[in-house]
C-alpha cells in the first residue's frame, strides 16, 4: 500500500498533464499486481491459487479412520484448487454434497451404514466442479473391514 501512497503523491505533484497519464497507468499497475499478490496470500495451506479460467485439480483427499468399519462415523477432507466451487463424493447411486469450509478446502463426516447385503469394497468417486461446471474427478478404492 505504502507503492501506491507514493504514486499518488507523484500525481499530486505532476506539473504537466502529459506526465499524469505514465504516473496513472503505473499506479493502476502496482495495485492490480499486489491485488494479484494478496489473492494468493490469503488461502489456507496446501491451497493452490487457480483463476476462474485454469483448469479445477483435486489435489489432495484424507479420511479417517484410514481403515473404516461398517457403522463408522468417517471424517473426509478434499483439497482443491482455490477455484473449485462444489465438491461432491459418490458411491454407487449415493451423492452427496462435501461442505465447503474455506476457499479450496471441503470436509464432511459421513456414517457408514452397517447393511451387511453391501459389498466391503467401495468405489468413491469425489468430483470438484468448478463455477462453470468443468469439473475434475478421482476414484478411490475404499475396503470396508
Amino acid at each position: 500500500m505504502d507503492d501506491v501512497n507514493i504514486f499518488l503523491t507523484s500525481l499530486t505533484r505532476a506539473s504537466s498533464r502529459r506526465a499524469l497519464v505514465p504516473a496513472a497507468l503505473a499506479a493502476a499497475g502496482a495495485i492490480l499486481l499486489a491485488a494479484a499478490v494478496r489473492a494468493s496470500d490469503g488461502l489456507p495451506p496446501g491451497v493452490q491459487y487457480a483463476s476462474d479460467q485454469d483448469p479445477v485439480r483435486i489435489t489432495g483427499v484424507t479420511f479417517s479412520p484410514a481403515q473404516p468399519r461398517r457403522g463408522d462415523k468417517v471424517e473426509a477432507q478434499v483439497v482443491c484448487t482455490s477455484n473449485a466451487a462444489a465438491v461432491t463424493a459418490q458411491v454407487g447411486t449415493v451423492r452427496v454434497n462435501v461442505p465447503k469450509k474455506a476457499p479450496g478446502i471441503f470436509r464432511t463426516s459421513l456414517h457408514i451404514p452397517e447393511l451387511p447385503f453391501y459389498s466391503p469394497h467401495q468405489i468413491v468417486v469425489i468430483t470438484a466442479i468448478r463455477t462453470d461446471g468443468a469439473t475434475a474427478k478421482r476414484t478411490i478404492a475404499v475396503d470396508l473391514h
